[in-house]
């Protein structure tokens, strides 16, 4: 093609969103991607007999605004199908516990639980002060500048093993003292206020038919943004090849975006090289036979303190991804230990995983046919105390340069209706340049 419009450097879910909404408009787009897929960390693994799982984004919420008329657009809204199951609690003794709901999560806690439980959703969900879900353009000091874990310290031992420390786990990987209000606020009014879907094909798949309609360069590593008098005017490829357009998308992770800015952009790059994130590495057991269980979900944080203290049966929560009825097993980390675990070699890794489960599936080491690691090397941006603060900053440093927008969910949430959202909005601030 004769040089684009506009070049976007990265195929996951923002820079294909900003992609599709250029090319609507008219104009010439090229993405570069380093990898052999499209997606980015909207990935799906799979079993030699066909069944697969979610390898990455888990569900599409309802309401994934932006991302429902995607998927609409590409005919694919007959392919939602709702995501099932309940969650299993170890207690301290390591007996199940098992909620599918409010009142049941009520009865485990016990009364003191229950009163912490109503205080906290009156004060983080009734009056919760207001910010958009999937932009950060808000400074919230009383979210952003204290941890989860001192914000909620008045909680009682309950509340924190059955509530806090699940939902830290969960929603941002971490640990309570490693992220900020902003995010349990935030990840509170999501489970309150929707229901989570999933498409029949794994959420990939609307990616994967968006990127069938653009003009995409698989294993395009690119080395740097090209300037001229301090605007961005194309991309340096690792083999040299120089490709000019009139606007650039970075739609990779905040890290890699640092490294492809000059010196030019030295307080940006500072910032990026240094954006806090979790690396993930998932390990999946593929099992020979069903397990005779009602959760999806299982946690153990009030009996134990573990490398591997969450796990997911993907064949109880989306069963249409996998027709044979074997369950697909999923442990994962959290930060820290999640960064340890990526230096250790996959045995290893499975090995921890495998210990760690079999509270949950005791004797499913018996049952395990298959078991991959699937590595994230930046899983999802961690959102630790100051840290929207300095996003707002970037932002409006962001705002100054001149042929040159970023994308993803890095810089809003780690959700996919954010990278779609942000994916459109460096679409039309390329376009405002046009």
């Amino acid at each position: 093609m004769a040089d684009p419009d506009t070049i976007i450097v990265g195929a996951g879910i923002g820079g294909l969103s900003a992609a599709e909404a250029l090319q609507r408009s008219g104009q010439k787009v090229l993405v570069l991607e380093a990898s052999d897929r499209p997606g980015g960390r909207v990935v799906r693994i799979s079993r030699k007999n066909g069944d697969t799982a979610e390898a990455g984004a888990q569900g599409i919420h309802s309401n994934y605004d932006e991302m429902l008329k995607l998927i609409d657009r590409y005919g694919m809204t007959a392919d939602l199908m709702p995501a099932f199951g309940k969650v299993q609690y170890l207690d301290r003794t390591g007996a199940p516990r098992i909620s599918g709901g409010n009142k049941d999560l009520a009865k485990i806690v016990g009364l003191r639980g229950k009163l912490d439980l109503s205080y906290f959703w009156a004060k983080y969900f009734t009056f919760a002060k207001p910010f958009p879900q999937f932009e950060l353009n808000t400074d919230i000091p009383r979210y952003d500048n204290v941890s989860a874990a001192d914000e909620l310290r008045w909680a009682g031992r309950n509340f924190r093993d059955f509530v806090l420390r699940p939902m830290s786990w969960a929603m941002a990987n971490s640990t309570p003292d490693r992220i900020s209000m902003y995010y349990i606020v935030n990840g509170l009014r999501l489970r309150m206020t929707t229901k989570i879907m999933g498409l029949r094909q794994g959420n990939a798949s609307i990616l994967e038919k968006i990127a069938g309609t653009l003009e995409i360069r698989y294993g395009a590593q690119v080395n740097r943004v090209l300037t001229t008098n301090g605007v961005v005017d194309g991309v340096e490829l690792d083999d040299g090849t120089k490709i000019k357009a009139r606007h650039v998308i970075l739609a990779c992770t905040a890290g890699v975006a640092g490294s492809l800015l000059t010196d030019e952009f030295s307080e940006a790059k500072r910032f990026l090289g240094a954006f806090t994130h979790t690396p993930m590495p998932l390990v999946f057991f593929f099992l020979d036979r069903p397990l005779a269980k009602e959760a999806y979900s299982f946690m153990g944080h009030p009996f134990r303190h573990a490398d591997f203290n969450m796990a997911l049966n993907h064949t109880m929560k989306t069963p249409y991804m996998a027709p044979s009825g074997k369950a697909i097993i999923s442990a994962w980390p959290a930060f820290p230990r999640a960064v340890e675990l990526m230096a250790k070699p996959d045995s290893e890794i499975v090995d921890r995983a495998r210990l760690d489960l079999e509270p949950f599936f005791p004797g499913f080491s018996d049952w395990i046919d298959e078991a991959h690691v699937f590595r994230h090397d930046w899983g999802l941006a961690r959102y630790e105390p100051g840290m929207h603060r300095k996003l707002l900053d970037f932002k409006i440093l962001a705002e100054r340069f001149k042929g040159l927008s970023f994308a993803g969910t890095d810089y809003d949430s780690i959700h996919m209706e954010s990278g779609v959202r942000s994916g459109q909005r460096a679409a039309a601030r390329a376009l405002r340049g046009a």
